[in-house]
């Protein structure tokens, strides 16, 4: 019983900050999707936040709410580690915790897919290379995802559509309701990220020059991709989801485990910093 009370209670704030800033994702994505054109994405962007009124600041606000989800959710993710939830916690909890982390990653890198610059194109060449060389299964999926090549962004944004829905909905399902946002005192969580939007914009990089760079939590992968042919860079990726599945199922070797996933952080950011700053 202590040891349940000592490690039971989740950072609620971190969860309830993710909820909320993908709510605010979703909702300011649906006003920009009704100006943005897959056929033709770049020149879309640029003409809605030069016409459309508040155009600029529901772009910005998409783009910043949607970096707070994921870094909200990472956090938690991180603080149900550090306290161990999965040893309470019901297999399907600790699994859904995990689907959501992957599926605000991959709606937050097909975010920048969809914007077409060079950030984006970037992206999307490396995700379709990356699937391509899994083996059997690689070409179905890239085909159900993305299919840059073949369709253009047809399918990224239909990928980017529902997998914002299906993570709002499962959230709401499972962790928490309407009511609970709709309270004065919770509504107030929105105001950081509305004058944050207005203050701070967040331009579009056509051209980055000499060495263009994809999204800030794709670099070490981008980095990886010198050194090592797709398929590896691929397992290479997919170790983390691999850790935190069997978490559960091995609680004795928790310490190697843990131990492992802050060595693939450490390594990792070691090569996204290699990337930025040319250090070796």
């Amino acid at each position: 019983m202590k040891f349940k009370d000592k490690f039971s209670k989740i950072n609620s704030s971190l969860a309830f900050l993710s909820l909320i800033s993908l709510v605010i994702s979703v909702f300011s994505g649906i006003i920009v999707s009704y100006h943005y054109f897959w056929q033709y994405p770049l020149l879309s962007i640029i003409s809605m936040e030069a016409k459309v009124p508040f155009g600029k600041f529901f772009r910005n606000l998409h783009y910043w709410s949607s970096q707070c989800t994921l870094i909200f959710t990472s956090l938690h993710l991180f603080d149900s580690i550090y306290k161990k939830t999965f040893f309470y916690k019901s297999f399907w909890n600790w699994d859904f915790l995990i689907f959501s982390w992957v599926a605000t990653l991959f709606a937050t890198f097909t975010g920048y897919v969809l914007r077409a610059d060079e950030t984006g194109e970037l992206a999307g060449a490396i995700a379709e290379n990356l699937l391509k060389s899994i083996p059997l299964i690689g070409t179905f999926f890239n085909t159900l995802f993305f299919s840059i090549t073949e369709v253009g962004l047809y399918r990224v944004f239909l990928s980017h559509f529902f997998i914002s829905f299906i993570l709002l909905l499962g959230l709401f399902i499972f962790h928490f309701s309407w009511k609970k946002i709709a309270k004065i005192e919770n509504v107030l969580w929105t105001l950081p990220s509305l004058i944050f939007s207005f203050l701070v914009y967040r331009p579009l990089n056509p051209y980055q020059g000499f060495q263009a760079k994809g999204p800030w939590f794709f670099l070490g992968a981008q980095e990886l991709l010198k050194f090592l042919s797709p398929l590896y860079v691929f397992f290479f990726l997919i170790i983390p989801i691999v850790i935190l599945l069997v978490f559960p199922f091995i609680p004795s070797k928790f310490f190697w485990l843990n131990l492992m996933l802050y060595l693939w952080i450490i390594f990792y950011f070691f090569l996204t910093l290699n990337l930025l700053f040319n250090l070796f």
